[in-house]
Parts: structure tokens; sequence; C-alpha cells
């Protein structure tokens, strides 16, 4: 009888309290998880002390404590093999690292690989190249963890706003009890930022490793909050669109040259849209269901920023999810005598990585698109 509790607690341990055992919840979290009274005594995560008794020298150092590292929740690697959706900042790090271009050594420009957070106990430094966000006014030197996720995981006005309390995450399709609500997706911040005028979007993820992601509405208008130029220029066609209709195309183009596909199984990962939900992350397909995840476009998809970026980091310019510098996109910078670890993943779906030359066998889930796979823009826009 001893040994069955035993096992039972074990298992609840491992399985079936996984949400009993989450550190943020949607909301708050506890507080000496990221703070100590006491500057660090007894708390294992203390590296260093910083403002407010956070437990690191600076906010993102604070939440690199528990984020650094490969797989699972982590999104800073030590080798660029993150495979999560919002990317690795891995490659916004001064890795040294170095490529061929005609025989000529060139140096990689990691201040140009996505969002430049400043983490100083972990060698993360301001962006060398850009002193404001572009298209915005936010300084590259405050940038952090925090600048986009609010660390007490408030929501609809936060307790100042007298909000009901939050009983689930709005990361993962959870409904809350009644008299409750979900928190923000990822625990963005809402519009009750000082500078923020855009609410957290509506978005559903796998799981805390964040490895599928379906997207509902509201991404675009959100990364406006710091990037208000590029969103405010679309209508006047000066910037790429967003919030825009998805061609229909988008559900028969599988691959340069392979027009065969249907919208029972378009949906590609490293091509994703809105699918014009505005209520809740629960009204969003499951993130790994092939069956409701995969299905295309349709009157109410639209573009958004993360069509194209991943919210972090990636390993090409400007955080792009493919490489636009070369006219086949397994021709990356990488793949040019540089020194980048081979455990580096620059391309993956649902978490797993994906060689873009392999064609595979034709499903955009899992496969990649073939040795002369050009832009995917032309996922929407077929011009090869």
């Amino acid at each position: 009888m001893k040994n069955l509790i035993l096992w039972t607690a074990i298992l609840c341990l491992l399985t079936l309290c996984n949400n009993v055992f989450a550190f943020h919840d949607g909301g708050v979290a506890h507080c000496d998880g990221c703070h100590s009274m006491h500057n660090g005594s007894g708390n294992s995560r203390f590296v260093s002390a910083g403002p407010s008794l956070t437990n690191g020298s600076d906010a993102s150092s604070t939440c690199l404590n528990c984020h650094r590292g490969g797989g699972d929740y982590h999104i800073a690697s030590a080798d660029g093999s993150n495979k999560n959706e919002g990317g690795d900042f891995h490659w916004v790090k001064n890795n040294g690292y170095t490529y061929l271009v005609r025989n000529t050594v060139t140096t990689d420009n990691y201040s140009n690989h996505g969002h430049n957070i400043v983490a100083s106990d972990y060698g993360y430094a301001a962006d060398t190249n850009l002193t404001t966000a572009p298209g915005g006014a936010f300084p590259a030197a405050n940038l952090g963890c925090t600048s986009c996720h609010d660390p007490h995981g408030q929501a609809l006005g936060g307790v100042t706003a007298g909000a009901p309390p939050i009983s689930v995450s709005g990361s993962y399709g959870e409904v809350p009890v009644s008299g409750t609500i979900a928190g923000n997706y990822r625990i963005l911040y809402d519009s009750n930022k000082v500078g923020f005028s855009e609410d957290a979007p509506i978005t559903r993820a796998s799981g805390y490793d964040g490895a599928s992601t379906q997207y509902g509405s509201g991404m675009s208008g959100w990364c406006a909050n710091c990037h208000l130029a590029f969103y405010a220029q679309s209508a006047s066609k000066r910037m790429h669109p967003t919030d825009v209709a998805i061609p229909a195309t988008y559900n028969s183009y599988v691959a340069t040259g392979k027009f065969t596909g249907n919208v029972s199984a378009a949906y590609d990962p490293l091509v994703p849209f809105e699918r014009g939900v505005t209520t809740a992350s629960s009204a969003l397909p499951a993130p790994t269901d092939p069956v409701t995840a995969g299905v295309g476009v349709d009157g109410r998809s639209r573009v958004m920023c993360l069509t194209c970026h991943r919210a972090h980091a990636s390993a090409f310019s400007n955080a792009l999810r493919w490489d636009q510098t070369e006219a086949f996109i397994a021709e990356t910078w990488i793949s040019l005598g540089s020194n980048v670890p081979a455990t580096a993943v620059p391309y993956y779906k649902h978490g797993v990585a994906i060689d873009v030359a392999d064609a595979g066998t034709g499903n955009p889930f899992t496969d990649g698109y073939g040795e002369f796979q050009r832009s995917l823009c032309n996922k929407c826009h077929v011009q090869d």
C-alpha cells in the first residue's frame, strides 16, 4: 500500500499535476522566484543583486536564471538549438560567428537577428546598430524581457482596475472558471502599460515549450506598441500590409514548382497567419492537431508581423523565419563555411528541425521543400 501511494505521488508530480506546479500560471508568480528579501540568501537561482531586490543584476538576467538553456521553456540556448515559435536569443549574442563570402571572412552581424535584450549576467548587450526600436522610439539600451512580458501577469488593467482574479493561463486554450479570467498570452502586457495602446493578442500555444502556436488576432497591433510607424504605414503601401486577407494561393502552394495543396492541409507553421479569432485562445484549434490546426486560409485569415518574423530572434536577418538574402533558402550564411555549431537549428516546424532542401513527402507540417526552394514569400505571392 505504501508503494502504491509513493508511485501515485511520483506520477502526480511528473504528469497529472503539472498545472499545480507551473510557475507563472497566467498571472503573478510566487515572489521569491524572482525577488529575494535578503539579497539572495538561500535562493539557488540568485546570481547577483539587482534593482527591486531581483535575483539578477537586471530584469532580463532575472528571467534568464530560469529561461536560459535549450529546449522546453528555455529561450536562450548555448548553441542556437532551440526550436520554439518565438525563436532563440542565442542569435543576438556576440558569439564570434564568421562565414566566407567569395573566400572573404565576414563577421556575423549579431545585432541584426532580432530583439537585442540586455541581460548583463549572461552576456547579452544592447543593439549595436540601432538606438531606438525600428518604427518607434523605445530605447534599445532599455530593451529586456519585461519590455514585452509583464512579470506580474496583470490583465484587463491589473490590480489597479479591480480586475477579477486570474485562474488559468491565456496561452493554452484553458477556460477560466466563473468569476475569474484567463491571463494574457505569454503574460504579454495589455494597454495598461505606459506607452502601450494595444492589448495582448489572442493566441494559443501547444504547451510551455512553445513548439507549436495558433494565432487568433491582434498580434500586429500589439507589435505596433513599439513599431508604430511600420503598422501605420501599411495602408499607404510603404510597408508590407498586415491585418489584410491572405490570398487563396496560400492553400494551393506547397513548394517551388508544386501547387497541388488543398485547404484541409495547407497550413505551414513556417508561414503562420491569424485565424480571425477575437474572443479567447480556447476558440483556436489545438496547435498540434493536424486535422484542425492543419487547415489553411479562409475569409477570416489575416497576415501578421509573425507571418514572416519570429518574436525573439532567429538565425536570419531581422528575426525572419527564412533567409531573405539568398535565391534559395537552403543557401544561408550558416552554410557558407560558418563556425556556427552543427547543433544549431535555423529551420524548424512544430519543434522539429527540418532540412528545407529535402522535399520529404509533401507534408508542410513536418517536411522541407526541395533543394531549389525559393523565398517563402511565395506561399502568398506565387512568383516562382
